[in-house]
């Protein structure tokens, strides 16, 4: 799961999270019983902070 974070944009990095999560469903690239990372090995990836993550997890359907 590639992830990727722009700050030449206004919106927040946990939106810009969340959209690419449910993007990667509706393509199809994200199916039902795919294995995701761990909240914290997704932050260490993208390089920020585990609320972060969190807060855009709340946002899709995880």
């Amino acid at each position: 799961m590639e992830i990727i974070i722009s700050s030449n944009t206004s919106k927040p990095i946990y939106e810009q999270i969340t959209s690419q999560i449910k993007a990667m469903i509706m393509s199809g690239e994200l199916k039902t019983g795919d294995p995701i990372p761990s909240m914290r090995s997704m932050a260490k990836s993208i390089h920020v902070s585990v609320i972060t993550v969190q807060k855009a997890c709340k946002g899709t359907v995880l």
